[in-house]
């Protein structure tokens, strides 16, 4: 860690606008789980267990279980998650040993620490140019069969959030003498049509607005539904689609702001690029798929894997939900098994995807393995330089650089180069939603569209390379939506 957050005179201070008050969602004893989380890159949030009983145990006995723990029934937070109890205590901070010792009790299915995961008809707009991304997987061509997919298809972005609204509101900031309430303006990504977003929810900030406050999530969703043929900026896939953002990741503006609300002085590491703790990205598949979301996009992920991404996964499958999942960027890494991506071959209705660059060969970071089942473009700078990542239009970043910003602003766009699996999943959650809108409504059937016309790559057939090869908008389209 570079900073150590010290207890400072200021006692805890609340985000305040003018107009409804919000609170923060992360009591101050949670605020430093968090904080210890994020200074010692941890793989879960101390003090917060995932426990799952066994089918008919009665309350009684889940007492009984939990009376293991130190803290009293009083001093502990319990919150469901379809059948899986999410305990958060700061008197048992060991997440890890508490986890195993649960699981050991007859009554328990499994217990695990709440895992962190990190985040994977020619148009007329003036950067597409730029985005050969659309071109590599045939959007042009897809879009004179299906425009942009419609209005009745609402995709929801799993992320660090999007920012739904356009006002200032006053945060609580150290900074670098005392916590001063600073104004933080904030707005509406002008190329998605703010009719077009739905509210949202936030998972792990406060109860107010979603704020994308790192800019992965914007990004993302640029990909997935971002205007088209609007003649500003760039193009996105599903253009007419509504976009459900949901926030479950906190990077490091959200824990900047949480600590001084807490009323802890000094800056935290800036080097983090954040994390997003398991139960709330379960919690927000659930709710995507409780709402009306045809399509998720999962552009996060993590070496640990955990039951409570499968329940959640097939939660969404069988509530009609399609979901793209990001394959891994950690190729030169060791290239470790990525989840909840690993876990896509044996549900069917969810697909884990690789990443290519310009050239249609395999991003350099780029997870390979069994458990790969398409490709899309993610972009790779070591082929074709910045021109060959992908460009969204995004918060701009020089505006919240940790690094050189005390007084953040996210009011203002760009043009923004990323790479990543992170860039290729919502490249294929789009398609869905085109699919989705041409009448296949099975979660199934569209995942078997997208393998049966992906474009082969690499090996002949399926490998662990590329998967069933590069998606083909047009092909899945002409192949299952009109001719079918």
């Amino acid at each position: 860690m570079s900073f150590v957050l010290s207890a400072g005179a200021v006692g805890p201070v609340r985000a305040q606008q003018a107009g409804p008050s919000y609170r923060f969602l992360a009591s101050p004893d949670r605020v430093e789980r968090l904080l210890a989380a994020w200074n010692d890159r941890g793989a879960f949030v101390p003090g917060e267990v995932l426990v799952k009983f066994r089918p008919g145990v009665a309350v009684s006995s889940r007492a009984g279980v939990l009376s293991l723990l130190r803290a009293e029934a009083t001093d502990r937070e319990e919150t469901w998650i379809g059948d899986v109890l999410l305990v958060r205590s700061s008197a048992d901070p060991e997440s890890d040993a508490v986890a195993r010792q649960l699981a050991l009790q007859p009554e328990v299915e499994w217990a695990q620490p709440n895992y962190l995961v990190r985040t994977s008809a020619s148009p007329n707009d003036p950067g597409y140019s730029r985005q050969w991304n659309m071109d590599a997987i045939k959007m042009p061509q897809a879009w004179d069969i299906n425009p942009g997919s419609g209005p009745t298809m609402t995709i929801a972005v799993v992320d660090t959030g999007i920012t739904t609204t356009s006002e200032t509101f006053t945060f609580p900031l150290w900074t670098g003498s005392q916590i001063e309430m600073v104004p933080v303006p904030v707005a509406v990504n002008p190329d998605i049509a703010q009719s077009r977003i739905a509210p949202g929810m936030d998972f792990v900030f406060w109860t107010g607005p979603v704020i994308d406050f790192v800019g992965h999530g914007t990004h993302v969703a640029g990909t997935a539904l971002q205007e088209t043929n609007n003649s500003v900026g760039l193009a996105g896939v599903a253009y007419q689609a509504k976009l459900l953002p949901l926030k479950v990741c906190l990077g490091y503006w959200e824990l900047q702001i949480l600590a001084s609300s807490a009323g802890l002085t000094g800056f935290i590491d800036p080097s983090d690029e954040g994390f997003c703790p398991i139960a709330e990205v379960a919690q927000a598949i659930r709710f995507a798929a409780d709402n009306g979301a045809q399509v998720i996009n999962l552009s996060l992920g993590g070496s640990t894997n955990t039951p409570l991404w499968d329940d959640a996964i097939r939660y969404a499958v069988t509530r009609g939900a399609f979901v793209s999942i990001a394959g891994g960027n950690s190729f030169e890494q060791g290239n470790g098994v990525e989840y909840p991506a690993a876990l896509a071959p044996n549900i069917a209705g969810a697909m884990s995807v690789a990443a290519v660059g310009r050239s249609s060969r395999r991003s350099y970071y780029s997870n390979t393995g069994s458990y790969l089942e398409i490709a899309a473009p993610g972009g790779d700078i070591r082929d074709g330089g910045v021109p060959g990542m992908v460009f969204q239009t995004a918060l701009f970043l020089p505006d919240f650089d940790p690094f050189t910003v005390i007084r953040p602003r996210f009011d203002r766009y760009a043009e923004v180069a990323s790479q990543g699996t992170s860039m290729a999943a919502p490249h294929v959650a789009g398609v869905a939603a085109l699919l989705y809108s041409q009448g296949i409504n099975k979660p199934a059937a569209i995942e078997a569209a997208l393998e049966r016309f992906a474009t082969d790559l690499g090996t002949p057939g399926r490998d662990d390379d590329f998967g069933n090869g590069l998606v083909n908008a047009r092909a899945s389209l002409r192949g299952l939506g009109v001719t079918r």
